[in-house]
């Protein structure tokens, strides 16, 4: 049995496969646990002295604060993944979870720095 088909029949399950899934669930669940933090407790916060001055907040920000609930569907993807994928189906969830990780992390990070960005230059 040569290295890649070894490879590629741990990957369907055994440990290793088992390994990248959890990895792709405590990637995606903690990134959900953290957008909605952020989203629905931080953000509000930052916000609230631009809209106190009138000034209407980045439009980054904005999207962010009204989709950050969707941040749940990357968990729920990576099940799917898992139990509806194909072959490497374990491999596969991990990714996605990781990136959900990846995309969601960093658009909240943008609207965070953008609401600061534009109270910093309006003073």
């Amino acid at each position: 049995m040569s290295l890649l088909q070894r490879a590629l029949a741990g990957a369907t399950g055994g440990i290793a496969g088992v390994g990248a899934l959890v990895v792709g669930l405590a990637c995606s669940g903690i990134t959900a646990v953290l957008v909605t933090a952020m989203g629905a407790a931080l953000l509000p916060r930052l916000l609230a002295p631009l809209l106190q001055a009138g000034m209407e907040p980045p439009a980054l920000s904005a999207a962010f604060v009204s989709s950050y609930p969707w941040v749940w569907a990357g968990p729920v993807l990576v099940v799917l993944v898992a139990v509806f994928g194909g072959g490497l189906r374990y491999w596969l969830a991990g990714v996605v979870g990781m990136v959900s990780m990846l995309l969601w992390g960093s658009f909240a990070v943008l609207a965070m720095y953008l609401s600061l960005f534009v109270q910093a230059a309006a003073v």
